[in-house]
């Protein structure tokens, strides 16, 4: 795959690009050249969309506060399936007192219409879902860190070779998340006429603050991705009370852990690419010959320990 680049008075005329096999290592005038060339080449990113990524945040519509006699109606009726009568009956009692005019639900729904007028950049559950999370003081483990079981592939029985395309792979999602072409998330009612190329190439012009409403004309319906900066370089600091999160933009490489071991594998290269599949194949190689024997008391313990003891 290589790319021309046609300039005229050091200003870009055309950019082309051609499906070849290279016969020698490819060159670069200067270094805009050869960031074009990673920007269009298919091995560096997982997706390249036409639509940027954030395309619709800037125009995505704010989740409403509900009324407080519908929160209460729904409280109610997610709670009938789950409970006895008698449990039913003392707490719609307690909802009625609640909600009563001039009650205590009247004035958390003001606190809470407040807190939402002050923070027009996100949801009103924003805060109170983080401070949910941050402030939970069990074990990560098990009761909110999720893990994923993969089933065996037939051309990666090798661990090794299963872990660097895992690794290489999640580095050129990184990568497109971070230069702007993975594909934004849309639910598609209709994607027969709305996740079609046509429609694409016309919303990415159509400006940030208004993309979002030409999409839902489509009957399709972009959904948040404020967190997907957190998906990558991200961790949760361990602090009296609540939990702190915390982001990393300078890293170049994963956190492996074997036998009670930690190992520090580069898996981006100091251009800003993929590194290679052999490479990253050669460092796992490498830990998993490591026939050191597991420490006495591995580091990993501390997460499996109450958020208090941890810090």
């Amino acid at each position: 795959r290589t790319l021309r680049i046609y300039w005229n008075n050091n200003n870009i005329m055309a950019v082309q690009l051609r499906i070849c096999r290279p016969t020698k290592p490819l060159k670069f005038a200067n270094n805009v050249q050869a960031q074009l060339y990673r920007l269009y080449s298919s091995s560096r990113y997982i997706q390249n969309s036409r639509v940027p990524t954030m395309h619709y945040q800037a125009s995505l519509p704010r989740l409403p506060v509900p009324k407080l006699s519908d929160s209460c109606s729904r409280y109610l009726r997610a709670l009938r399936p789950v409970v006895g009568d008698e449990w039913y009956q003392q707490t719609e009692k307690i909802v009625t007192e609640f909600q009563r005019p001039g009650g205590d639900g009247e004035l958390y729904q003001e606190r809470l219409i407040t807190a939402d007028k002050k923070n027009k950049h996100t949801s009103y559950i924003s805060e109170l879902w983080f401070n949910m999370y941050l402030e939970y003081r069990d074990p990560l483990v098990l009761n909110h860190n999720p893990f994923t079981v993969f089933k065996d592939h037939p051309q990666l029985s090798n661990q090794v070779d299963r872990a660097a395309n895992l690794i290489w792979s999640s580095v050129r999602f990184k990568l497109a998340l971070q230069d702007s072409v993975l594909a934004p998330e849309v639910f598609h009612l209709h994607p027969q006429k709305s996740d079609v190329d046509w429609f694409k190439n016309i919303i990415r012009f159509v400006p940030s603050r208004f993309a979002w409403y030409g999409a839902y004309m489509m009957n399709a319906f972009p959904l948040d991705m404020s967190q997907y900066d957190s998906l990558f370089n991200s961790t949760r600091l361990p602090r009296i009370g609540k939990d702190e999160l915390a982001s990393y933009t300078d890293t170049d490489h994963v956190l492996v852990l074997r036998r009670g071991h930690a190992y520090k594998l580069k898996c981006i290269t100091d251009e800003g690419d993929p590194m290679p599949i052999a490479q990253l194949k050669q460092g796992l190689q490498e830990i998993v010959s490591d026939n050191r024997p597991p420490p006495s008391h591995p580091v990993g313990y501390l997460t499996t320990m109450k958020r208090l003891f941890f810090v």
